[in-house]
């Protein structure tokens, strides 16, 4: 791999070291991490032409290095550190971590991965068995500082699990890591952070001595070391962080052992699992997964932090390659890729040049019609987002509308927080995960569901067609939800709520071979499965019934008595000849014969 392609990277992602290192963190990664990603773009002659210009879509969620990494930087100079107090790093007040964590040793850890489960037939449980780490006593391991909020970076752990088998053996990678910004008081920067989770079948191979390192060449920089590392290494009389990876496209995890790479391999017929992880606090946000059928349990434990269970099938998700010479792309595709380049953190994890005779200038070319007609470069496109959901599009009809191969995965990630801007308020106004949301679709929406118009909104899109061009590519969407958080979002009361899931396609048409809804737990379970694309809008509404209007019981009534007064008697005389009598009553008369005196 040539120089010229790293200071691509590096240029291409912005001016401060800091966040130049994430970029190379995954960029470089993603060269080292792409075995089963790339081996498939066509690489002939006309791959490296002067002009040409390629758009590939490889599937992956973005792991992180597959090595922990603990970093200061000030625009100036970054340093790799080997905890929070190290000397050199003791001036920065931000740090930048990718902790890879560590397998749970006794019920009181957090920030561990405590178990690893296969499901088979009639989802039988077996329980999976930690080996060993692909590296042990990494040079770029670190201890956690609790008052900063990092974790302890460890390194990537092994699983063994007979009961799901696949090609090579039984060896199973889980990565799952924690990345994040802070400063020393342990307050989150606005870059953010996330949380990921990978399960990957791998086997051991021996992939040669072959070192890459900037510093020194692209050859081995630090004797009898043989795997991946960063250090620092000085540059015009300052010092960047130079990471050095293990030589094979094919090498997924690197390990103490030189040339010994673990390398991917493709699921058994066993494709249902789960992994949990002990945290010492609940991420906060939105889940995006490559996974069918997601389950999520969030526990507390009692010796404090919680247990995040994850339960889900693998998904398998088309790739797509995309090339072509400049002159011959339409003046919208042209303008696609000064669109790209110019708002890179939108468009895709990494790109480079593809030419020996790259320069440092290649970055300023690319950001212009006539400076692109002069370079050659691959854009590895994201799967989230407006732009790579347009890129999808476009370049679907230039593709035969099929996909070039496809992939089998596991793997989950939290949403950081600028990646959260713009959703809805009840997404954000709470601690706690709100939701998953997974799909096969190679390009999606970015963020939780758009709440428009009554109904959460998310749009996919994906060539129509399989990679042998006839068999109808068929669409899967899963949304996994907090139920408080749909009553939130529609103002429900706590009464049950119903759930409906539309497909619809550019002429509205609904398109839902399967659709599932179900509440249980807190949490509300949607699926739409075997619908077609290219780009169709996947709609989800909740609905309350109005409660009924119920006439008031009757009341117990009290009996009414009614005192009347008593009429004063009057006295009066009648008198009959010589005869007198008194008569006394209300209304007094004299007896007949008888006048009143």
């Amino acid at each position: 791999m040539p120089e010229g392609i790293y200071k691509e990277v590096k240029n291409l992602f912005g001016k401060s070291l800091l966040v130049g290192l994430a970029v190379i963190l995954t960029g470089m990664s993603a060269a080292a991490y792409a075995g089963n990603d790339t081996t498939w773009i066509p690489n002939d002659e006309t791959s490296y032409a002067p002009t040409m210009h390629a758009f590939a879509f490889t599937d992956r969620l973005p792991l992180a290095r597959t090595f922990s990494t603990l970093a200061v930087g000030d625009g100036t100079n970054d340093h790799n550190c080997k905890s929070t107090s190290d000397p050199i790093c003791a001036p920065y007040q931000n740090f930048q971590y990718e902790s890879i964590l560590k397998v749970c040793e006794n019920p009181s850890e957090t920030d561990c991965v405590s178990s690893v489960t296969a499901y088979g037939a009639n989802d039988v449980a077996n329980a999976g068995t930690f080996t060993k780490y692909t590296v042990t006593n990494h040079m770029n391991a670190f201890p956690a500082d609790a008052k900063a909020g990092i974790p302890a970076g460890s390194m990537p752990s092994i699983w063994s699990i007979p009961s799901a088998p696949h090609a090579s053996g039984s060896d199973y990678a889980v990565f799952a890591g924690l990345n994040g910004n802070v400063m020393r008081n342990g307050q989150e920067t606005p870059l953010g952070g996330f949380m990921q989770v990978a399960l990957i079948p791998v086997v051991l191979k021996d992939f040669g001595k072959g070192r890459l390192s900037v510093a020194a060449g692209w050859v081995q920089s630090i004797p009898n070391t043989f795997y991946d590392y960063c250090t620092d290494a000085p540059r015009n009389g300052n010092t960047f962080v130079d990471c050095a990876h293990v030589n094979g496209d094919g090498c997924v995890f690197a390990t103490n052992d030189q040339g010994m790479c673990y390398s991917e391999e493709s699921f058994g017929s066993v494709q249902k699992f789960n992994v949990q992880v002990k945290l010492a606090k609940e991420p906060t946000g939105w889940i995006h997964g490559r996974m069918t059928d997601p389950s999520i349990s969030i526990t507390k434990v009692s010796t404090g932090g919680i247990n995040l269970s994850v339960t889900g099938g693998t998904n398998t998700v088309p790739m797509v390659y995309q090339n072509e010479a400049w002159s011959k792309l339409s003046s919208s595709m042209q303008d696609l890729w000064v669109r790209c380049t110019n708002a890179q953190s939108e468009c895709g994890p990494y790109a480079y040049a593809r030419s020996s005779s790259t320069t440092v200038d290649s970055i300023d070319l690319m950001k212009t019609l006539t400076g692109n007609a002069l370079i050659n470069e691959i854009e590895y496109v994201r799967a989230a987002g407006k732009l790579p959901l347009e890129i999808m599009s476009k370049i679907a009809p230039l593709i035969g509308d099929k996909a070039q191969a496809s992939s089998t995965t596991w793997s989950m990630r939290t949403l950081s927080t600028t990646e959260m801007n713009g959703a809805n308020r009840c997404f954000m106004s709470t601690p706690g995960i709100k939701g998953i949301v997974t799909t096969n679709s190679v390009a999606y929406s970015a963020g939780p569901p758009e709440y428009k118009d009554g109904s959460l909104n998310y749009q996919v899109s994906s060539p129509h067609f399989n990679p042998d061009g006839t068999t109808p590519f068929k669409g899967n969407y899963n949304l996994v939800m907090r139920s408080d958080v749909a009553r939130c979002i529609y103002g429900f009361s706590s009464a049950p709520i119903k759930a409906s899931i539309s497909v619809l396609s550019a002429d509205g048409n609904n398109d839902v071979a399967t659709s599932i809804a179900a509440e249980k737990d807190g949490w509300i379970s949607l699926s739409a499965n075997n619908f077609q694309f290219s780009a169709p809008v996947i709609q989800v509404k909740f609905t309350q019934d109005a409660p009924a209007v119920v006439a008031p019981a009757p009341q117990p009534t009290t009996p009414v008595v009614v005192i009347k007064p008593v009429a004063k008697q009057i006295t009066i005389t009648c008198v009959k000849g010589k005869t007198t009598k008194k008569v006394i009553a209300i209304k007094p008369a004299c007896p007949k014969g008888y006048l009143k005196k």
